[in-house]
């Protein structure tokens, strides 16, 4: 069996997945919780210590997979790394450290990027960026902070490497000043939380931004490249130790927003022929929850920048408008706080208590209940609550439907911010698909049609980021664009959600307003 190796790095999670190169199913996982330490009052990822974990599970995997074609990383959030012209990590030397894009400015690097970019509102609009971000989400932000707070290190650093690219770097044998050069400006990575790119002129197209802050022009190479070409393979040693055999190429470490719209865009189009060169949205419903327009023309919402909306991009640096909202991370809580009261807290599709539920219209619970929620989503200064409590702790069947109503008609207002085509249908992965309630619920509320994506077992397709570096790795072997690698044996179908009818639909407008009467009262 040849496989592909996507190692996963995540903000809370690193995974290491390996799936059959021919078939694309996934035959071996391993995951363990993100490294990170403090040092000096700074917070950074065990850049090094993930690599050997990597490395570890690499070993640890059954004898038959070990005749790799390809590793594809798969890079989450907008942490990087400062590389030296020793070719090593030297924010911390000797610790292989990278600062964490979690980690929080001073308020003077926050108030003197603020006056560096200027007006919030033309900032969003030229990059798809929201300037507020905390940290180097913005990565622009990264490299001010160095220049104000850490001037001595830049006069050791050559290079400023994305996650991705360090990830690549170690499996082409610690090479960061290789991976850089040829993929220090991958597409999918600076089209994600960076205000690096102009999304309304070519695909690559820096910033005026970028011109503001000397650094990024000397540690970011100029041109753009793409994750789904090979930046070289595995050093034979290296493979040797690890108990590999082939020879392994390596891609670029892709942003994993990205890479999670391949494996819709390399099928929704097979299987309706007719919708060739139309938009469709891309709804990954899992802790936070990423509504996203595929395809058709850039248009920003001018206060887009205080609902939680952003431009991210395809593999080839298209833009693609996404709004987010914290739907898994409520919904969990909601679960929890069930749970704390004795109840079970799921559910099986009950239409007679829908429709007592929507026709009451006397609980609700408002977005944002869970704490890490909060500034954050199309309500940022709401913190959540519940409205009538004792009829929600009553009965924990009926806390389901609210929950699910709550993330519902969220995500539908979410939509409406990202297109203003009421026929584009939405595509549902992530838990979200699973849900008995949440498609259904979305369909009856937003009028169009929803597919749950499933595998040819009949489940959800819940992880599609894994999916789509593996077909990038694929990609890169043939070589193929990614929508032409053929992931039929996958037996990907779409499973059409259908609108609940009747009296829930009509009454659930008459909910919906009073959930948003409420909202307005206590979001200032």
């Amino acid at each position: 069996m040849k496989t592909i190796i996507v190692p996963v790095d995540g903000a809370t999670n690193i995974k290491l997945e390996v799936l059959d190169y021919e078939t694309l199913q996934t035959v071996f996982t391993r995951e363990s919780e993100t490294p990170v330490t403090e040092v000096n009052g700074l917070v950074y990822n065990c850049t090094g210590k993930e690599c050997q974990w990597f490395d570890s599970s690499i070993l640890d995997m059954p004898e038959h997979l070990k005749t790799v074609k390809v590793i594809a990383p798969v890079s989450r959030g907008a942490s990087g790394g400062l590389i030296g012209f020793n070719n090593t990590l030297v924010e911390v030397p000797g610790e292989n450290l990278t600062l964490s894009y979690t980690q929080a400015y001073p308020d003077r690097v926050e108030e003197a990027f603020r006056e560096l970019v200027g007006d919030d509102s033309e900032f969003f609009l030229e990059t798809g960026s929201v300037r507020e971000f905390p940290g180097s989400i913005i990565l622009l932000k990264r490299f001010l902070y160095e220049e104000m707070e850490r001037p001595d290190l830049l006069n050791h650093t050559e290079y400023f490497g994305t996650y991705g690219s360090l990830l690549t770097a170690h499996f082409i044998g610690d090479n960061y000043l290789k991976a850089v050069l040829v993929a220090g400006n991958e597409h999918s990575y600076w089209m994600c939380h960076t205000g690096a790119r102009n999304i309304n002129k070519k695909s690559g197209t820096n910033s005026s931004y970028c011109e503001r802050i000397s650094t990024f022009n000397r540690l970011v190479p100029f041109e753009p490249s793409l994750v789904y070409n090979s930046i070289g393979s595995m050093p034979y040693e290296q493979s040797l130790a690890l108990g590999l055999y082939g020879e392994l190429q390596v891609v670029p470490g892709g942003h994993d927003t990205c890479l999670s719209h391949i494996p819709i865009m390399s099928t929704y189009y097979h299987v309706f022929e007719d919708q060739v060169g139309t938009s469709v949205v891309h709804i990954d419903a899992g802790s936070w929850t990423m509504i996203a327009q595929i395809g058709g023309g850039v248009k920003l919402p001018p206060d887009g920048y205080r609902r939680d909306i952003v431009v991210q991009g395809t593999v080839d640096g298209q833009p693609v408008v996404t709004a987010r909202y914290g739907g898994g991370n409520d919904f969990k809580y909601i679960k929890e706080l069930i749970e704390s009261h004795s109840g079970r807290f799921d559910g099986v599709v009950n239409e007679k208590l829908l429709e007592e539920t929507v026709r009451a219209a006397d609980c609700f619970v408002l977005p944002n209940i869970n704490p890490i929620n909060h500034l954050t989503g199309p309500f940022p200064n709401l913190k959540g609550e519940i409205i009538n409590e004792s009829v929600f702790f009553e009965d924990p069947k009926r806390a389901y439907i609210i929950a699910n109503l709550t993330t519902a008609l969220i995500t539908a207002f979410q939509i409406e911010a990202v297109t203003d085509n009421d026929y584009i249908p939405l595509v549902l992965t992530g838990g979200g698909a699973k849900d008995v309630y949440f498609g259904r619920l979305l369909a009856t509320i937003t009028g169009r049609q929803v597919y749950a994506l499933e595998d040819c077992n009949g489940k959800a397709l819940s992880e599609t980021t894994t999916l789509g570096a593996a077909i990038v790795g694929k990609a890169a072997c043939l070589p193929v664009h990614p929508y032409r690698v053929d992931i039929s044996s996958l037996g990907i179908a779409y499973r059409n959600l259908s609108a609940f009818g009747g009296e829930i639909k009509r009454q659930l407008e008459h909910y919906r307003n009073r959930f948003f009467e409420e909202i307005r009262k206590h979001h200032d």
